[in-house]
């Protein structure tokens, strides 16, 4: 099943934020013709644990659309094979993500290509069975296209400590696709597991706000992650000697067709 008729099934409009706040239910637009409307964007408020839905992905195929009219066609064996896939995790029970909330499950959604699926399930699965809590999983495009449309807004998503996959955008500073643009990548916690990039000018993170600390609930380190990701095919970019990308985890090998393209 394709990403147009995957969007397209959906049927009903549901938004659960937590700690607090409000939820709304209500009927959806079609994701295609002339009666679809743009959901306002953010709908998220920095510092919340938040549950998505399939809804959530309305409007995507609109901003793919947008998105390749600057970037150039998306591989149509990579759009052809992208899904939505539901994952539940723990979260954190304060803005600060200090501790964890083990009371209930949280769930969102990812668009991710469907060569792992399988993999993504099992790394969530482990995630749960060391309470190793995500702060939230809401799909890229509810943040919105970047600056220049060549991509959704990932700063913007990073620096809401959002965990996401796809994201049809270049690679930073070399001409080919990212990981993220085919649907086998995954951001985690970045505000816990920021970019963290040397240059002339000091260090820069990816996001600012970002703070690497190995101790913190949410945080990549190099035993956790070759205990879920190293068996799978998956790297994390922790262990990228420049720039190292602790939010950073990528199928490198396996049942991919396209990973090592």
């Amino acid at each position: 099943m394709n990403l147009r008729v995957v969007i397209n099934r959906i049927t009903c409009f549901l938004v659960v934020t937590v700690h607090g706040c409000t939820q709304t239910h209500g009927p959806t637009e079609p994701t295609f013709g002339p009666r679809e409307k743009t959901p306002s964007r953010p709908i998220v408020d920095p510092g919340l644990s938040y549950h998505s839905t399939r809804a959530d992905t309305i409007g995507l195929e609109r901003d793919l659309r947008i998105i390749e009219s600057r970037l150039g066609p998306l591989d149509p064996a990579i759009r052809d094979s992208l899904v939505v896939l539901e994952v539940s995790y723990f979260s954190f029970t304060d803005t600060t993500c200090t501790r964890i909330d083990t009371s209930r499950l949280y769930s969102g959604v990812m668009l991710v290509h469907k060569c792992i699926t399988k993999d993504v399930r099992s790394i969530f699965e482990a995630f749960r069975r060391d309470t190793f809590p995500i702060a939230k999983v809401i799909p890229i495009n509810r943040y919105g296209l970047n600056a220049d449309s060549t991509g959704w807004n990932d700063p913007a998503s990073m620096s809401d400590n959002n965990t996401s996959a796809f994201n049809y955008r270049g690679k930073a500073h070399v001409p080919e696709r990212s990981k993220h643009a085919q649907g086998i990548a995954i951001d985690i916690n970045p505000l816990l597991n920021p970019l963290i990039r040397h240059g002339r000018n000091g260090v820069i993170r990816e996001p600012p706000e970002g703070r690497y600390d190995p101790s913190r609930p949410g945080t990549l380190t190099r035993t956790n992650t070759a205990r879920y990701l190293h068996s799978m095919g998956w790297s994390w970019g922790g262990r990228w000697p420049r720039p190292q990308d602790h939010q950073h985890i990528e199928k490198s090998r396996g049942n991919c067709a396209h990973v090592n393209h």
